[in-house]
């Protein structure tokens, strides 16, 4: 791994949409409609197209990195032991974390993320050259 390719997340949140307001430089940011738990057919979460936004808050060494998304959908082999299925992966996306600035944050637009089932989704952020997610974030969907 690359010496200095320390970054770190922290506050991966997803919503249905993400306003910017350049008046507030220091909190730019408005999410709308933050998302834990959602019904398919309710509110517009459609099995095959729903979007989401995921906001991250990114912290660590000032550089350029490309990050994705992975979502997965959580089950459970015959051991109980957890296992990932994957579902869809968006990016790769450009960060710069520019060296004047503690903390940055940065949003996504996932388009037509696919809810396939009811069950739990883990929305993971991840840096090349890393292999763990530097964050999750898990989305409950309920048939």
């Amino acid at each position: 791994m690359d010496d200095d390719l320390e970054i770190g997340a922290r506050n991966l949140m997803l919503c249905r949409r993400v306003t910017f307001d350049a008046a507030h430089i220091a909190a730019p940011y408005t999410l709308h409609n933050l998302l834990s738990r959602v019904r398919i057919g309710d509110g517009g979460f459609q099995k095959k197209s729903t979007p989401i936004c995921a906001y991250v808050e990114y912290f660590g060494n000032p550089r350029e990195y490309e990050v994705w998304i992975d979502v997965v959908l959580l089950g459970y082999d015959e051991t109980s032991k957890e296992v990932e299925e994957a579902v869809v992966t968006y990016g790769p996306f450009d960060l710069n974390l520019p060296s004047d600035a503690f903390v940055v944050g940065r949003y996504y637009y996932l388009r037509n993320v696919p809810l396939l089932c009811g069950g739990t989704y883990e929305f993971h952020l991840k840096i090349a050259g890393v292999f763990e997610p530097l964050i999750s974030q898990r989305l409950y969907v309920e048939d």
